[in-house]
């Protein structure tokens, strides 16, 4: 699917990770093999959520912080949309409780979006499409996309425990009749949903007391049914087959040569995978990566890199993909926006 949306600008976007840190180093594996998968990895720590924490706390701040920010009252949101694949609750949905915890007008529209890597490009394109299709007459919408991944990763299994960490954004869309277009491009191909899944968690696979059992995979990984499975080969395959094309096609799409784009923000799946697309692609002059302090924080890893460069610049190609499997490209202009990040200092 390709679509250029109009009338949409982003006025701000704000991002905060969890203040729990945890260095690779001190993972209870074998020194010769946690500096090996550090190396390929590139993730050096990561911050994750505490036990008795979850992310309400932390969106609910985010999202104090862009009101704050911009000067916006909150009667004057008309929407708020979560993306996320580790709700607060299996129901009710996570954007409802925060629309009521931000205490946000109750004539906002509130729904969630379950979608991971590429799910901050999701996000943007149904934000902005309310905004483009009511001609105005929805305005401004917070849009808050996170993921706490190291709750679903079984701590024995070295392919997952290393590479994965939390973070939560929000990014406050408004609308400009005077704002440049955004592309898109987004493409899905489901026949290999199972290359990154969680086999007991719905209504296909119910949990049951044998999905927290322990077992192990064919290459000698522990991992149990309840919790986060990747075939990592597949998923680089599928990757650098599709993302250097999708890349291509929305150069094509948006008129724009390669050398006009300010930045190439890929999703931080892990810097080996970065380095190799933007090698092919030819932009790692463009390509910024920040994985080495943050891990693969999913779907909030696209925003955690806007607000790590600060680009107020126009023509910001962001490129996610992965579980589903899905892709996503975008063209966002970046001039008139601005940026903040911060760690959370609630009560651990």
């Amino acid at each position: 699917m390709k679509t250029k949306i109009k009338n949409c600008t982003i006025k701000h976007i704000e991002t905060m990770v969890p203040s729990k840190i945890v260095n690779n180093m001190d993972l209870d594996f074998e020194e010769k093999l946690k500096k090996k998968i550090i190396k390929n990895t590139g993730v050096e720590q990561r911050h994750i959520l505490a036990d008795n924490q979850s992310f309400i706390e932390l969106y609910k701040q985010i999202g104090l912080n862009t009101l704050d920010k911009l000067d916006w009252d909150k009667d004057t949101i008309d929407g708020v949309i979560v993306v996320t694949q580790t709700q607060e609750y299996k129901l009710p949905a996570t954007s409802c409780i925060l629309q009521g915890a931000l205490e946000l007008n109750s004539e906002a529209f509130a729904y969630d979006i379950s979608m991971g890597c590429s799910g901050y490009i999701y996000g943007l394109y149904n934000a902005m499409s309310n905004i483009s299709a009511s001609n105005g007459e929805i305005k401004r919408v917070l849009l808050f996309v996170g993921d706490a991944i190291s709750t679903i990763v079984n701590p024995k299994n070295k392919s997952n425990v290393f590479l994965f960490g939390d973070a939560v954004s929000c990014t406050a869309i408004e609308f400009d009749i005077n704002a440049s277009e955004t592309s898109f491009i987004l493409k899905t191909d489901g026949r290999e949903f199972d290359n990154i899944i969680i086999e007991d968690s719905g209504l296909k696979n119910k949990i049951t007391c044998s999905s927290f059992e322990d077992y192990t995979e064919e290459d000698g990984n522990i991992n149990s049914k309840n919790c986060l499975k990747m075939d990592g080969a597949k998923v680089f395959n599928f990757t650098v087959d599709n993302v250097p094309n999708i890349v291509e096609e929305t150069l094509l799409y948006s008129h724009i040569n390669k050398e006009q784009i300010s930045n190439y923000c890929f999703h931080q799946a892990n810097k080996f995978m970065i380095n190799f697309l933007s090698t092919k692609i030819g932009v790692n002059h463009k390509t910024p990566i920040n994985i080495e302090k943050f891990g693969n924080t999913s779907c909030a890893s696209i925003p955690l890199i806007l607000t790590e460069i600060k680009s107020s610049t126009k023509s910001n190609m962001l490129v996610g993909f992965g579980v589903g499997m899905s892709m996503g490209t975008c063209i966002v202009h970046l001039e008139n926006t601005t940026f903040n990040h911060s760690i959370y200092q609630g009560s651990l």
